[in-house]
């Protein structure tokens, strides 16, 4: 056999590896979505809180403990990607298409944010944050159902589904406490309940 046949069969085995690995590698985001959901579910529970004066806190307390949810969850990150890398499957296509999805719509939701900023110091309506929960929810139904989609996990597209909805059901209450409440509900359920079942997964396959 010649160094040319040898190569293309080793090649041919690392191709036939990777694809058998994707096949069976459980989907890896749930530690992500479910710190995400988990840490700004309850962040927007507080700021609810806030606004009906169950917590006698000053209104500008609504952007400090928004950034120090942010800060928290960047914090995070690191040692969720140190889990993750230890984790069966985390090579795979799958994951790794799966991240650079997720990665892609964390970018956006941060330049989002500083949009709607400076938006709002332009126009000195801080009414357009109300659009903002939204904009999340539509970000987090695009990523679950690419989710679904390369991970052949069919529930999660209903998962999808459910956050384009509650993107909607989310601004239908808009400018007012109810906003923040419902916003923490959908947090709850299509964020850290969704990622908690994910995680219960990674070991069953």
């Amino acid at each position: 056999m010649t160094d040319a046949q040898t190569q293309i069969g080793e090649d041919l085995a690392y191709l036939k590896t990777l694809a058998e690995e994707g096949r069976g590698a459980p989907v890896l985001a749930g530690p992500y979505m479910a710190l995400a959901g988990g840490v700004f579910g309850i962040t927007s529970l507080l700021a609810f809180a806030i606004q009906v004066g169950l917590l006698p806190l000053p209104a500008p307390a609504l952007g400090w403990i928004w950034l120090a949810s942010g800060l928290a969850f960047a914090l995070a990150l690191p040692a969720l990607n140190r889990r993750t890398r230890t984790r069966p499957g985390a090579a795979s296509s799958l994951n790794e298409s799966i991240g650079v999805v997720w990665n892609q719509a964390g970018i956006a939701i941060w330049v989002l944010f500083v949009a709607v900023m400076a938006a709002g110091y332009r126009t000195s309506d801080w009414g357009v944050f109300n659009v903002f929960p939204s904009i999340i929810l539509a970000l987090y139904g695009l990523c679950w159902m690419a989710a679904a989609h390369l991970g052949r996990t069919h529930w999660l597209r209903r998962v999808g589904v459910g956050s384009f909805i509650a993107a909607v059901a989310v601004a239908a209450v808009a400018g007012g406490p109810l906003l923040w409440l419902a916003y923490a509900v959908a947090l709850f359920a299509l964020g850290l309940a969704p990622g908690l079942i994910l995680m219960r997964q990674e070991g069953r396959r």
